[in-house]
């Protein structure tokens, strides 16, 4: 992708990012996921689909609780740290955060077949819930930029950025833009942080622009709070077909919760200004119910070698966004002004009806059993898996009884952006154990790849894990360590469009990376 796409690319998710909540990151969020489960399947890099016998493995591969001849209850706690970094305009900011969550609770029953000749021999049913990606995290960056103003972005559209004209008449203009969903500018209005031109001849101003015009720069600090996640509820039933092929399937019911709130400020530096500071906070609600399926096999072609396969159809979510801009504007002859678009709705906050699909996903697997070399070491496994996403698949749909015309129109250019800017990922897993009598020491490995077409945005993450596990007559409890590295991804603050802007320019991107540590915790009981 060469640059001036990339340009007019940022450019498109601004404009939209100003009328409405949707863009190409949410249809990426809600399908680079993330394996979730017991700590014995994260201790094994989240590989589960040709092992079977753990049962968090029915959301890898329904077939896995086949491998049940008695019923299985267990509880999973996890402790989460976010530790995330910020390079922008030469600064490096840092934010940590934690996180407690019960990310897996699973209940299987099974039964065994009272028909001793026939060849199958038990069979299975799970129900649970399992978390499917954690968003809970924060990232913060600083600088200072002497070149443009995030309130910049509203001066394109009030000074030609809609139809190449500039807006003169202050109250009706705004009004049309606010009306048009054009988030912020109304708000930039009414805290006075831009003023309209004196005459026809003029155009807009706004009070950053005035610092910049001196010469002076403007401290910016930007906070990117998330949180929430995707539980997936749970039904499956698997077979066992003599001992040898295990066969399974079922019905995943995922929900979304999810919340962002963005708050971008900028702060004179050096000399007396109008300004004293202002910010921009932009709050995201989204929750979403969906379905998929989930067919798999799993094959044991002798004692020490298993193959496994599953997939997993599209998810069908609908989605409901609820979003608010606040502006506070607090300036030398003025005061402090805030300006919400809750205002302008009766208190409520701006509201979206649309839904999701996200891709298909294939998994294959391949594990090993040996047996143990003595009196110490009992026994133990190693097993891969290789999973393929395509994340360019996915396909917003803005059909409900609030979309128009164009909210269709914009929908169709994002789902082709979203097929020319993502590719298929393949996504390797890697896990081991070895049995020391009651104890277990498990390690694992997993790599997600890069969903991004563009080579130059580094997208993928390696996850490392350690575990142990005992166990006791009916009664387990395991315990594991994970670090993920997060890689390195891009965050645009604001983009300006030179055709309507000419004297402002965009800031480099924020360069975003990090880790995540995990600590997993779970107890369970043979019933």
């Amino acid at each position: 992708m060469n640059n001036k796409k990339i340009i007019f690319l940022l450019i498109g998710i601004l404009y939209f990012n100003l009328s409405s909540a949707q863009d190409m990151t949410d249809a990426l969020r809600y399908s680079f996921l993330n394996p979730g489960g017991s700590a014995r399947l994260q201790a094994i890099g989240g590989a589960g689909v040709s092992l079977g016998g753990d049962p968090s493995m029915v959301n890898t591969n329904p077939a896995a609780i086949g491998m049940f001849k008695s019923s299985d209850l267990s509880f999973t706690g996890n402790l989460k740290i976010a530790n995330m970094k910020g390079d922008y305009l030469g600064q490096t900011a840092s934010e940590n955060r934690l996180h407690f969550a019960i990310p897996q609770i699973e209940l299987i029953i099974a039964g065994q077949n009272r028909n001793r000749n026939s060849k199958w021999k038990n069979f299975s049913f799970g129900i649970g819930l399992n978390r499917l990606a954690d968003f809970n995290k924060t990232i913060f960056y600083k600088g200072n930029n002497g070149n443009s103003s995030f309130s910049d972005q509203y001066l394109n559209l009030v000074n030609g950025g809609i139809d190449g004209s500039i807006f003169t008449d202050a109250d009706n203009d705004v009004n049309y833009l606010a009306d048009n969903y054009h988030q912020g500018v109304i708000q930039a209005y009414d805290s006075y942080l831009i003023d309209p031109p004196l005459d026809n001849n003029g155009v807009w101003t706004s009070l950053p622009g005035g610092v910049l015009a001196q010469g002076k720069s403007l401290h910016q600090t930007n906070i990117i709070t998330t949180d929430g996640g995707i539980n997936e509820f749970s039904l499956a039933f698997a077979a066992n077909y003599n001992n040898k092929l295990f066969i399974g399937g079922g019905l995943f019911i995922p929900s979304i919760n999810f919340d962002r709130k963005k708050t971008f400020k900028e702060t004179p530096k050096g000399g007396d200004s109008l300004l004293n500071s202002y910010s921009v906070e932009n709050s995201l609600h989204t929750d979403g119910v969906g379905v998929t399926g989930k067919v798999g096999a799993i094959y044991l072609i002798n004692s020490q070698w298993r193959v496994g396969a599953s997939v997993h159809t599209p998810t069908y979510y609908n989605m409901h966004d609820s979003y608010t801009t606040t502006i506070t504007t607090s300036s030398k002859d003025m005061g402090v002004n805030t300006s919400t678009t809750a205002d302008y709705t009766n208190g409520y906050p701006d509201e979206y009806d649309y839904s999701l699909s996200t891709p298909w996903r294939f998994m294959g697997g391949l594990s090993y059993l040996f047996k143990g070399t003595g009196d110490a070491i009992s026994g133990g496994f190693l097993t891969l898996d290789y999973e393929y996403v395509n994340y360019g698949a996915s396909k917003f749909h803005f059909n409900g009884d609030n979309s128009t015309a164009a909210d269709k129109e914009y929908a169709n250019q994002l789902n082709k952006n979203i097929k020319e800017s993502y590719k298929g990922g393949s996504n390797i897993r890697l896990g081991g154990e070895l049995k020391f009598n009651l104890l277990s020491v498990r390690a694992g490995f997993s790599y997600m790849g890069s969903p991004y077409e563009e080579s130059d945005l580094i997208g993928s993450q390696l996850k490392y894990s350690l575990g142990l596990g005992i166990r006791k007559n009916n009664f387990y409890a395991d315990l594991t360590y994970t670090l993920t590295d997060k890689g390195e991804h891009y965050d645009q603050p604001y983009t300006l469009n030179p055709d309507y802007f000419p004297g402002g320019n965009s800031p480099k991107p924020a360069l975003v990376y990090g880790n995540l540590s995990n600590i997993y915790l779970t107890i369970g009981f043979r019933l």
